[in-house]
């Protein structure tokens, strides 16, 4: 065997192993060293390719494909930056538990350290963010080199799915000449394997009783089995805008930060003293108000984490169980009965939608704009929110809760947020509300709409600048915050449009936002120009309403 053929049989037989294993999707960034593994992929009938030519706005897209149904995957670069390109996305799947399969092509070990072009140390590259990792030998004739490409993928299998679901990396040097025998298609022989997560039941859960707080972050599990009990008459459902159960139960609180943000002493204790225990479930939720409550609270907490890998934030709980959430729950809630607590905040989470939809007319900020468009898009479509004020505005502004809602918030960047968004969109229809400084900031993943073909709809609020850090203390400090913080970009997104083939509108009023917009399919970029000061101004006027109706509100 000449090392063509070893080349062939080392890049074909991974790539089906992967299959084998459940990865039927790989994102490409065109390059040379990768040419055996881009071949292999391209060439298999089980999976499908995508190009993304930026490795940072391949990996978010790569994020964006597996976000919702957590299967494996792949991604797949040239040596050197190409890689390293790739870190925020790891990291973000690292933090958010999300099966990628990191592929890296590499420079053979002569050409390391010796000043060869396009070669870095790749091995253990992604070692803070990865659950495996592996560098694959020089393909050679050896007996073993289908058999160690069996055990290695069937050792990164491992986190595909279940507690200790999150990335995994192969680093892979390949030796010149480059080019597999495209006719080695026998190669692809595997079968895939039933790839069911196994449950995970700690032994130790003792059933609780009493009226009890579940808070709910983004999981990876769909907890729609659990609306029964979610919905018992002592259970107060709390749900961060990424659970998507908050659209199918009865009676979920959506707007939680509006009341934590807002009770008096009275009513903290109001609370305290009719709660006998809370469970909190899934992601650290996007509330600062409800963390803040969360650690202030003596009521007895107890964490269910999908992942072995706990997240204590914002306090450690009294009791802690990892494992499947649909199977711990039900056996951890005990009785059905009618809690006066629940009644209470269910009547105020009512009041306080009812004010927002009244009175949502006297505005004509940013906020406004979120709150139409979310009454005007169609509940098919699905929505991707960008990181500080669009998922913060979604969820003061969302009495409609009908809309399946995802972010990136494990690192709570604003790196490929577009990339992201996009991956969804391959999959479902997609609302995308983001701002200038994020939009700038991944504004050539806009292409990859085009080279896909893919629908989606981008709303940018061009506030010129940053809009987050107007509502935090650097605001107060005038004479540095506009260039250090407030970052006026003075960016017209038309030409952004035009260049990557978008239909554009631009908006002057809510009013003229039509449903028809808002629904079409293609691609489209609609640019609503905003203004920070007045939008932080409107912000705070509706928050004081907002306070007295929460603090003259009598459990």
């Amino acid at each position: 065997m000449n090392y063509t053929q070893a080349l062939t049989v080392q890049t074909f037989s991974i790539i089906d192993a992967l299959y084998e294993y459940g990865m039927t999707e790989i994102v490409i960034s065109p390059g040379s060293r990768s040419t055996p593994l881009a071949i292999a992929a391209e060439l298999h009938e089980g999976i499908k390719t995508y190009i993304h030519p930026d490795e940072r706005g391949a990996g978010y897209f790569a994020a964006g494909l597996t976000k919702k149904r957590r299967q494996p995957v792949g991604m797949l670069c040239t040596s050197g930056t190409a890689a390293a390109n790739y870190t925020p996305a790891v990291a973000e799947a690292g933090l958010s538990h999300l099966p990628l399969v990191v592929m890296t092509s590499d420079r053979p070990h002569e050409l390391k350290n010796v000043g060869a072009p396009q070669a870095i140390e790749q091995n253990n590259m992604f070692n803070n963010f990865v659950r495996y990792q592996t560098e694959l030998p020089i393909a050679d004739d050896h007996d073993s080199a289908e058999s160690l490409i069996n055990d290695k993928v069937l050792q990164a299998s491992q986190y595909f799915n279940g507690i200790n679901m999150g990335p995994v990396h192969f680093n892979i040097p390949v030796r010149e000449p480059i080019m597999p025998d495209v006719n080695r298609v026998d190669l692809f022989k595997r079968q895939q394997k039933d790839m069911t997560p196994s449950l995970t039941i700690p032994g130790n859960i003792q059933k609780l009783s009493g009226a009890g707080l579940v808070i709910i972050g983004e999981t990876a599990e769909d907890l729609s089995p659990l609306a029964p009990i979610l919905n018992q008459g002592n259970i107060i459902a709390v749900c961060d805008p990424r659970q998507n159960v908050r659209t199918i139960l009865s009676d979920a609180v959506v707007n939680h930060d509006m009341m934590f943000s807002n009770f008096d002493e009275d009513q903290f204790n109001t609370i305290n003293d009719n709660l006998d225990f809370i469970i909190r479930i899934g992601e650290p939720v996007t509330s600062k108000q409800t963390n803040a409550f969360l650690k202030s609270t003596s009521v007895p907490q107890y964490l269910i984490s999908e992942f072995q890998d706990i997240k204590p934030f914002p306090v450690t709980p009294d009791v802690t169980y990892a494992g499947t959430v649909n199977e711990i729950l039900p056996r951890l809630i005990g009785e059905d009965f009618n809690s006066s607590l629940k009644a209470s905040l269910l009547n105020l989470s009512k009041d306080i939608h009812s004010y927002i939809d009244s009175n949502i007319g006297q505005y004509d900020d940013e906020g406004r704009y979120v709150y139409d468009i979310i009454q005007q898009t169609s509940e098919e479509r699905t929505f991707f929110l960008s990181s500080s004020m669009p998922i913060r505005d979604f969820e003061r502004y969302d009495t409609k809760v009908q809309h399946d809602v995802f972010a990136n918030r494990g690192a709570n960047g604003i790196d490929g947020v577009i990339s992201s968004a996009l991956g969804i969109a391959e999959k479902d229809q997609v609302t995308m509300l983001i701002g200038d400084v994020s939009m700038n900031h991944d504004l050539n993943s806009l292409l990859l709409a085009k080279l896909e073909n893919i629908d989606f709809t981008v709303i940018v609020f061009n506030n010129n600048g940053g809009n987050i850090f107007s509502y935090l203390p650097q605001y107060a400090h005038k004479p540095h915050f506009e260039r250090l913080f407030g970052t006026p970009l003075d960016l017209n997104f038309e030409h952004a449009a035009n260049l990557y083939d978008y239909h554009y509108t631009q908006l002057e009023s809510p009013a003229d936002l039509k449903a028809d917009m808002l629904n079409q399919k293609g691609r489209q970029l609609i640019e609503i120009k905003t203004d920070r000061d007045h939008n932080l101004d409107s912000h705070n006027q509706l928050k004081a309403q907002l306070k007295k109706l929460v603090t003259d509100f009598e459990f």
